[in-house]
């Protein structure tokens, strides 16, 4: 935990981004709805121990393995969140005191929280029930997040062309013979899989996000999308939970060879 962010985060108080909650020895419904409501705006932090004015007075201390046990199978129980999070909480000291940090970061889905949708205004968790906000939420998701968005200022450096080779091979081997990704150079054949494309809302030319996701260099990735990361549980014995787990957050061809 980064204790400075922490110190100045108890300085600037509450904010879109930034919750305090009391916690005794049990998780709220609130924290809940707040998690909901940062996964559907821009995300944001929740420090469990610390009263709404910024006072640290901490979690019981026996208490807070179990917390965040019971966190994360909330956030992880269909019945409650569709779809549902993982998140991994972090317990933390400050001067003595034990608390819990949750990071939230920004989600491509719209989130509901025991079938209520939140979203985040100001500093209060807000439920949206009129039919044109929730339309609102996912064309903003999709502004955001889909593949097909063009980022002009990405060049043939930010990407991954050391793959382009074995990605030929692949896509000779599943056509069963020759492919035209053979012969073309590697412009073209990024052309041809329309990961270099026009944005008809702008004008500009450029690598889209599929392109950045699927051949990015991981540097690029994180300033782009710096939410993104694929979380791979294996659940055999310890299904309340997990036995084990990879946190993967290179680019999707290399991806999927690690998972």
């Amino acid at each position: 935990m980064n204790l400075a962010k922490f110190e100045n985060a108890l300085k600037i108080g509450e904010t879109a981004a930034i919750e305090f909650k009391r916690a005794g020895g049990t998780i709220e419904m609130d924290t809940f709805e707040t998690v909901c409501s940062f996964s559907n705006r821009f995300g944001g932090d929740i420090y469990l121990g610390v009263l709404d004015n910024g006072t640290v007075v901490g979690v019981p201390e026996n208490a807070a393995q179990p917390m965040v046990k019971n966190f994360i199978s909330a956030i992880g129980n269909p019945d409650l969140f569709s779809p549902t999070l993982y998140l991994e909480p972090e317990i933390f000291k400050y001067r003595k005191k034990t608390l819990i940090h949750i990071h939230v970061p920004s989600s491509g889905e719209v989130h509901s929280f025991k079938k209520r949708i939140y979203d985040r205004v100001d500093e209060a968790d807000v439920k949206v029930t009129a039919t044109a906000k929730i339309a609102q939420m996912y064309i903003r998701k999709q502004e955001i997040y889909t593949e097909r968005r063009v980022y002009p200022y990405v060049k043939l450096k930010d990407l991954r062309l050391d793959l382009l080779p074995m990605i030929r091979i692949l896509a000779k081997n599943n056509a069963g013979g020759n492919h035209l990704w053979e012969k073309l150079s590697n412009r073209d054949l990024l052309k041809s899989a329309g990961l270099y494309a026009e944005d008809h809302v702008t004008g500009k030319n450029g690598f889209n996000l599929a392109a950045v996701m699927l051949l990015g260099r991981d540097e690029v990735i994180r300033d782009i999308c710096p939410a993104y990361q694929t979380d791979a549980l294996v659940r055999k014995v310890n299904v309340d939970r997990y036995d084990d787990r990879l946190t993967v957050v290179t680019n999707l061809v290399e991806s999927f060879e690690q998972l």
